[in-house]
């Protein structure tokens, strides 16, 4: 009876972990919801059958007790928040950061093959909704007659909408596939693994995140070197490979294209425009600017309100930004159309957003969740976690992570799940 119970719960959690990983590239918000609590609840029922008790070492982990930390400094901002509603919406996702990593880490069903297993739906998964993606942006091409119905947030808007973060869905599964390799391992069959590295790198580079495509070109240069020095495979392959991507990619932030004006938009910022007090509503900020602006902003709000030590709340951070957009002239929106322009806009840096909601005690918790992260990747250190943690760190200086359900749950689960089952990581 116990070993039917275990095959039984094994393949609950099989099916869990699958369910929320196409919830994820589908962007089914509610199933990702409903599916992380069900596989901590499943993966305490299966500790206590098979070792009779419910909680297991794994849980005496630094970055469940990091997350403990980072979601009592964000409660106790509630006792001084003036839209509590807000706050209580609020705390209640920032809940995740203790029940993502407890639900990974809560059993030992994440093994290296359960992982693998996994990981194969998840590239076939994300190989029909990038195929999708490509149909939907062909028939839209028919009815507009624009090309950028191909790139950016307009490729995935059938899904989650958010380019930046398909990118980083698209980055795992191709470093899952280059790690295949190296391993001389292959992907369903032999043609049809280097078919879908290139389909994937392609989508990619159509989804033009500056950030990731950066990103993934370190990665690709640090792979093709290990691969480069295993005596079974190709070098002269190798080295093809190699200058075929950097030709393409050279080509494509050189010669003048979609892609590469998105490259060339950062690379042309004007900083001097920051420098004034009001905007004409009709002004445009590029990702850089805005993102720089808010360094000016955060600030002179937490010196306004003497809030440096508390911060202004989780329930309170984003209604003085937007008092800031309307102070400052920027764009609101226009009624008519339900566009709210910069209203409701974050600070696009999850450190910022810490400081802004819960002072200095409450960025300092972020740094040592985020260093307990970083030295979780570093203890198993192989490539997975590593580049995988690495690129969303830097994300969350780009991007408030803890501030959405989607990036949140991006930015928690992929570094778990690549470090779950390793040895020794209670320690």
């Amino acid at each position: 009876m116990p070993e039917t119970q275990h095959n039984f719960l094994s393949r609950l959690l099989f099916i869990l972990y699958l369910a929320f990983c196409i919830s994820m590239i589908f962007a089914f918000r509610a199933i990702s919801s409903i599916t992380i609590p069900f596989i901590l609840l499943t993966g305490l029922i299966k500790n206590k059958i098979e070792q009779k008790r419910f909680l297991n070492t794994n849980l005496k982990n630094p970055l469940i007790i990091t997350g403990c930390l980072l979601f009592v400094v964000q409660g106790i901002s509630l006792l001084y928040a003036n839209d509590v509603n807000q706050g209580w919406r609020n705390i209640l996702l920032k809940s995740l950061v203790i029940v993502v990593p407890a639900s990974i880490l809560c059993c030992d069903y994440i093994t290296q093959t359960t992982r693998k297993s996994i990981l194969r739906w998840y590239c076939i998964a994300l190989l029909v909704a990038c195929v999708f993606a490509i149909y939907t942006a062909m028939r839209n091409y028919f009815t507009l007659h624009s090309y950028s119905v191909f790139l950016y947030h307009a490729l995935v808007s059938i899904y989650s909408g958010h380019a930046i973060q398909f990118s980083i869905l698209v980055f795992v599964a191709l470093v899952y596939l280059f790690e295949m390799l190296i391993r001389r391992e292959i992907f369903l069959k032999k043609a049809f693994h280097p078919f879908l590295i290139c389909f994937f790198i392609i989508f990619l580079f159509l989804l033009s995140s500056k950030l990731v495509i950066a990103f993934f070109l370190v990665y690709f240069i640090s792979s093709m070197i290990r691969l480069y020095r295993l005596s079974f495979f190709n070098k002269v392959l190798v080295i093809s490979a190699l200058g075929v991507i950097l030709i393409s990619a050279s080509l494509i932030l050189l010669i003048p294209n979609r892609i590469n004006n998105r490259f060339k938009e950062i690379a042309d910022t004007n900083f001097g425009f920051l420098n004034q007090e009001k905007y004409n509503p009709g002004e445009y900020f590029n990702g850089l600017q805005f993102r720089m602006l808010q360094w000016r902003f955060v600030p002179q709000i937490l010196n306004e309100k003497k809030a440096w030590l508390t911060g202004v709340s989780i329930g309170d951070a984003q209604s003085y930004l937007n008092q800031k957009y309307i102070s400052a002239d920027m764009y609101i929106g226009t009624p008519a159309r339900h566009d709210k322009g910069f209203i409701g806009y974050n600070t696009h840096d999850e450190f910022l957003e810490a400081l802004l909601q819960t002072g200095i005690p409450g960025l300092l918790i972020f740094l040592l969740f985020i260093i307990t992260l970083l030295a979780r990747a570093w203890k198993v250190r192989t490539p997975e976690i590593i580049f995988t943690t690495v690129l969303l760190v830097i994300y969350s200086f780009t991007e408030s992570v803890l501030e959405s359900q989607y990036s949140l749950l991006i930015f928690l689960f992929f570094p778990l799940f690549f470090y779950a089952g390793k040895k020794n990581i209670q320690s």
